[in-house]
């Protein structure tokens, strides 16, 4: 079947390699969102708006404070600092004792549960998620029309965690029982060859620390502390 435009992204996601294919297209939509909000789009009253209201994760303030556009970060940052202030101000106003009773707990102060909405919240994770589950139900609708695709599942090295554990939960949800187990049948053992090998990987990269094995080469497992990270916890690091 001809590939069609929303198709690329996860065809370019497989052949870019690496340990996990699917995390391949969740960063660089993280990237696109980073670069998208230290952007123009700040300055944008409805965007404004709902970071305002959302805020951001700590991983995300992390990566736009290291883009290095401490202006545009600080604009977000005040009027959503603002509309906290305003949020807790009222809250304060209309606040009430907490009645407690030996029987039932104590109902959640209105400031804790806001509290915890809004630290829990970000806007860069929601516009991520919306577009990345349009990419998972595209690799679902590849998988059952375009032969392709499986093909280069095989010739991948597989997932990480999450996201292999993503592929075998919405593919019952999205695939018929033939599709799903073929999809099983390619990538259980698929995923269980590839952390075996970075298994052995980091044992050698660890052995390379004793001085008995000092001469040994290190073969492929000068970096694969960094890709077992990614391998358990879908994190990209870089070896600094």
């Amino acid at each position: 079947m001809k590939e069609k435009i929303y198709t690329i992204p996860v065809n370019e996601a497989f052949d870019e390699g690496g340990e996990c294919p699917i995390c391949n297209i969740y960063h660089r939509l993280e990237q696109e969102s980073i670069e998208y909000m230290l952007g123009p789009a700040y300055m944008e009253d409805d965007i404004r708006m709902e970071t305002n209201k959302k805020g951001f994760c700590s991983r995300h303030y992390s990566l736009m404070y290291a883009q290095q556009n401490r202006l545009g970060l600080a604009l977000m940052l005040h009027t959503h600092m603002q509309s906290v202030g305003k949020k807790l101000n009222e809250l304060a106003a209309k606040r009430k004792p907490i009645k407690k009773s030996l029987f039932s707990k104590p109902d959640k102060d209105e400031i804790s549960a806001y509290i915890d909405e809004i630290t829990s919240s970000c806007y860069i994770c929601d516009r991520i998620d919306t577009t990345f589950e349009r990419y998972i139900d595209t690799f679902f609708y590849m998988w059952s029309k375009m032969p392709e695709i499986q093909q280069k599942v095989e010739n991948s090295k597989g997932f990480c965690l999450k996201h292999f554990s993503l592929l075998l939960t919405e593919g019952a949800k999205k695939l018929s029982s033939a599709e799903y187990e073929k999809l099983v049948d390619i990538i259980l053992p698929l995923e269980q060859q590839n952390i075996k090998r970075i298994t052995d990987e980091v044992e050698h990269f660890t052995d390379k620390f004793d001085y008995r094995h000092k001469d040994e080469p290190w073969g492929s497992s000068r970096d694969s502390v960094e890709r077992g990270i990614l391998k358990t916890s879908s994190e990209f690091v870089e070896d600094k």
